[in-house]
């Protein structure tokens, strides 16, 4: 015996059913997520200064100090095309800098020189 024709209603809702899940999992992995995480820490010593580049929405790419105390600093925003970080320790201290994408992928880390800045820079 022949199998039955589905009828077209059904067909439409199974294809966009399969969209939509599709779809829900691009998201949900992350795709075209513009999401950088910041970090900045140091060794022997405590953060002088952090200044991270991101984009904040239709002002563009700004440059920030950050507020920080202690040694160690992070956040998460919109990175957009070239994402930036500079690390500034206290006297002697070791800093180190992290941009990692949304999906946990590294885009840049570095370690500084005693007493010195360090800067991480992407471009995605």
């Amino acid at each position: 015996m022949p199998a039955s024709p589905v009828p077209a209603p059904i067909k439409l809702i199974t294809t966009m059913a399969g969209l939509a899940v599709t779809c829900a999992l691009l998201t949900a992995c992350g795709a075209d997520s513009s999401d950088v995480t910041y970090k900045a820490w140091t060794e022997g010593g405590n953060l002088q200064s952090v200044r991270h580049d991101y984009t904040d929405g239709l002002n563009g790419a700004v440059s920030v100090p950050a507020k920080v105390s202690g040694a160690n600093w992070s956040t998460r925003e919109d990175g957009g095309h070239a994402p930036r970080l500079k690390v500034t320790p206290t006297d002697n201290g070791v800093a180190h800098c992290l941009l990692m994408e949304g999906d946990g992928r590294v885009l840049d880390q570095r370690k500084g020189a005693a007493g010195q800045p360090v800067t991480c820079s992407a471009q995605r």
